[in-house]
């Protein structure tokens, strides 16, 4: 009884190569059509979106990969009528900005480059800060003088834009949960839980409407406010909204710092904006990502209580405890349910001849078959030594019979080799016990029925299954399955 693994499968290198050419290309292109005619881009996304796939796709990360990139980059330019030599080397200030940020979230383990812990926000702001910093820098070694007429100003407004818009998206790319789990989220239904979105929106919005230097701290308690009812990845996407928000706002001048006279002044409120902006949204963050972490650790410490840690089978009391509740809904919607009683065939002589570790290892194997043939809404524990149980919703006696057969089957034409010496084969009996939809037991009585057809498998010889005839409350009295 042995468990096979498959390794993934990746897509072919030119595949690869192709998508993050189309992709880059794409996103330059949105960058570059949405800035303002001679200024930067009021976002530049590219250099955040590219960065988050690096770190979570590293099979992207090669040196084809980085080339592809590039000439990605260079191709938008082109396009759009920017000059070879410009075009050239501020997509190598871009390029080293990514590079930078990558050589930076490397140094952290890779189980936390997924925002795992909240140092991983400190990672993220590190790679921000410092990718920024060089391609700022780079971007001084330009003979363009189109963004600003002093050295200063044209470093701050590379290094202001780079900054602000790679610390808002990043966390977003490197949040956000797997395509299949993401198509499993359902939202709430309850009014109650939209309160801290509708505070958000509704502090935002008013901020705009203020305006002055302090309006762009209006949405922080609504931002913690959502950090504290919300998934990380859901306050990463409400920290961009507020941050594009905000930036966007003062780029039109919807909040008035002043009254800005001067092109000049328009850019310095929007640089100093920018920064403050980014600096603002790291509380709720790292408050998020703590209760992330928190959550994760109880739904840990909550698993292990209610599950067996050798087997991963529930314990009995959980497993009482969740069959309790099943029942109580098959009794309100008028359903069907069974419930199987497993036990190996002497086990206890098993321990005695071969030791207890190769009992263990017979338990986390039988465990594990178990646990793959159940289907997710199906209960099952363990609830002594060899004894295990299946609790199966809206099955009629017939299904159970079947199941139980099945694994009945499984189990005895499963040669067990363990540790390449011993070999071993197991054999199960199983006790069978069903509600009909109209008919009302209490778990102990259903439990009892169904320990009756067990203790009749094993009386009958064993790796045999049993069923109670409820209709009756009497044994039946002919051997179901053998």
């Amino acid at each position: 009884m042995s468990v096979e693994t498959y390794p993934k499968q990746r897509l072919p290198a030119t595949i690869l190569l192709v998508n993050i050419f189309l992709l880059t290309f794409l996103l330059s292109l949105f960058g570059i059509l949405t800035s303002p005619y001679g200024a930067l881009a009021l976002f530049w996304p590219v250099n955040a979106i590219l960065l988050g796939l690096m770190i979570r796709k590293p099979a992207y990360a090669t040196p084809a990969g980085w080339t592809a990139m590039y000439i990605g980059m260079v191709a938008a330019d082109l396009i759009t009528g920017e000059s070879w030599s410009l075009s050239i080397w501020l997509n190598v200030c871009n390029m080293a900005l990514i590079a930078t940020g990558y050589g930076v979230m490397l140094i952290l383990p890779q189980s936390q480059r997924r925002m795992g812990k909240p140092q991983a926000i400190l990672y993220v702001f590190t790679a921000c800060l410092l990718g920024a910093v060089v391609a700022a820098s780079l971007s001084l070694l330009s003979t363009d003088s189109r963004y600003s007429n002093t050295v200063f100003n044209a470093w701050m407004a590379w290094f202001t834009e780079q900054f602000s818009t790679n610390l808002l998206i990043l966390p977003v790319c490197l949040a956000a949960p797997r395509l299949r789990h993401l198509l499993r989220v359902r939202l709430s239904g309850q009014w109650r839980a939209c309160l801290p979105l509708l505070a958000l929106l509704f502090s935002l919005a008013f901020s705009v409407y203020i305006g002055g230097p302090g309006a762009i701290a209006f949405p922080i308690p609504a931002l913690l406010w959502c950090a504290v009812r919300y998934e990380l990845f859901t306050v990463t996407l409400l920290a961009l909204l507020t941050g594009m928000t905000e930036i966007t706002s003062i780029s039109a001048n919807l909040m008035l710092y002043g009254t800005p006279g001067t092109r000049g002044a328009i850019m310095d409120t929007l640089m100093s904006a920018r920064l403050g902006i980014a600096m603002l949204v790291m509380g709720p963050l790292i408050l998020s990502s703590s209760i992330a972490v928190n959550r994760k650790l109880l739904r840990r410490l909550e698993h292990s209580v209610n599950h067996d840690f050798l087997t991963g089978a529930m314990v009995r009391s959980a497993f009482m405890r969740q069959a309790r509740l099943m029942l109580e809904h098959k009794n309100q919607s008028k359903e069907a349910v069974s419930l199987l009683l497993i036990d190996i065939d002497h086990f206890k002589l098993l321990n005695d001849t071969h030791g207890h570790a190769i009992g263990d290892r017979v338990l986390v194997a039988f465990s594990h078959m178990f646990r793959r043939e159940i289907r997710h809404d199906q209960l099952f524990g363990r609830l002594s030594g060899g004894e295990f149980a299946i609790m199966m919703p809206r099955a009629l006696g017939m299904q159970a019979l079947a199941l139980g057969e099945y694994l009945r089957k499984r189990i005895e034409n499963d040669e067990m080799n363990l540790d390449g010496n011993v070999q071993l084969r197991i054999t199960i009996s199983v006790g069978v016990a069903s509600l009909a939809m109209n008919e009302v037991k209490s778990l102990e009585q259903l439990m009892n029925m169904a320990d009756i057809a067990l203790y009749r498998a094993k009386t009958q010889g064993r790796n045999r299954v049993e069923s109670f005839n409820s209709s009756t409350g009497k044994r039946q009295s002919h051997v179901i399955f053998k």
